[in-house]
């Protein structure tokens, strides 16, 4: 088959990347669809579809891209082929199972040959930074998640990408920036790595040229333990939570179909009681906000679970947005019973609680 196009998003900076590679002949078109993570896991999903009608097709570069909050660069043919490559390198590095029909792309990884480098691609999968408040989050970010690559690229130091402060591959939680002038900041982070939650200090001096922000120096410190509770408080908000019932107990499987193919972009996950969906917000502006917090992505949850569909938000403007879309397309579907305000989240909670019965989990 014939290389027809290809598209990546520029979401390296959060640790992964959707690409999609479509293909043609005469008769056929051919779409492969990868998850790929910087963070040590290579290929993290694959997909393909032979034909799909354009629908489907949609519908899959949204539930693979539509989460990441980024834009999508189209990539050359040995572009594409070289990140397949890459990053299921990275499988065997890390001893990995790759996702998928393997043998659809193991041709890719074994056996194509370019002269591209991981770095030749950065200027298409990470996104340009314009703030400094932005580079230095994202730059936090990739320290505690241990990633040499990033931090070599973004800062042409092997010194500085050789330093870590996390056991494994760790998550940002929460980062505040403090500027000190002169290109200097602190960041005060919350983090999880695999024995527990801490928090550090890190200093960094930065500069800026005509290639974009770098890191000249940085500087960890202060490492201290944070019990759960503690990280709870710091990373948890105020939630509008909204309360449907569904009015047909026959057509619950019909509303969950159909509101998943009206959103194909939410994450969707089946819980042990019911239908979960993440609808994430379409851009990773968070990350340009003095105190970055890692669930600050998110515009809103939704839950069915039996004839009851939950729905919670953050701010009073996404509270009346959602909610009216909801009544608006599926009052065919679903009744607005109650609405609730809660200091911090419950909804989530509730989910993983694995109860059914959201009063008596209040109680």
């Amino acid at each position: 088959m014939e290389f027809s196009f290809a598209k990546v998003t520029n979401s390296r900076l959060m640790g992964s990347i959707g690409l999609v590679i479509s293909w043609v002949d005469k008769e056929d078109t051919f779409y492969q669809y990868f998850l790929l993570d910087a963070e040590g896991l290579g290929i993290a999903d694959y997909v393909s579809l032979k034909n799909p009608i354009r629908n489907k097709a949609y519908m899959e570069e949204e539930r693979l891209m539509g989460g990441l909050g980024s834009e999508k660069i189209r990539l050359t043919k040995e572009e594409a082929l070289f990140l397949v490559k890459y990053f299921g390198n990275k499988n065997f590095y890390y001893e990995k199972d790759l996702p998928g029909n393997v043998d659809e792309y193991m041709e890719i990884i074994k056996n194509y040959e370019t002269d591209l480098d991981i770095y030749d691609l950065y200027p298409k999968i990470c996104k340009n930074i314009d703030e400094e408040v932005e580079f230095i989050n994202y730059m936090t970010m990739r320290f505690i998640a241990w990633d040499r690559e990033g931090l070599r690229y973004f800062s042409e130091n092997e010194e500085i990408s050789n330093m870590h402060i996390t056991n494994v591959n760790g998550t940002l939680l929460k980062n505040k920036v403090v500027d000190r002038g002169n290109g200097k900041y602190i960041s005060e982070a919350i983090y999880e790595d695999n024995d527990g939650y801490y928090t550090c200090k890190i200093a960094f001096t930065i500069d800026k040229s005509e290639k974009g922000f770098k890191i000249k120096s940085m500087l960890v410190t202060g490492k201290e333990y944070m019990y759960d509770y503690e990280v709870f408080d710091e990373i948890s908000k105020h939630e509008f939570i909204s309360i449907y019932s569904i009015l047909d107990k026959n057509k619950i499987d019909d509303f969950t179909k159909t509101f998943y193919e009206d959103n194909p972009f939410m994450l969707r996950s089946e819980m042990e009681r019911g239908i979960f969906f993440t609808r994430f917000k379409f851009n990773n502006d968070h990350v340009k906000e003095n105190t970055y917090v890692i669930n600050n992505d998110i515009k809103a949850i939704y839950y069915q679970m039996g004839e009851n569909f939950f729905v919670g938000t953050y701010s009073e403007r996404d509270e009346v947005y959602v909610n009216k879309l909801l009544q608006s397309n599926y009052s065919d579907y679903i009744n607005l019973e109650e609405k609730l305000y809660f200091e911090e989240n419950a909804l989530y909670d509730f989910v993983e609680s694995e109860s059914d019965d959201f009063d008596d989990f209040l109680d």
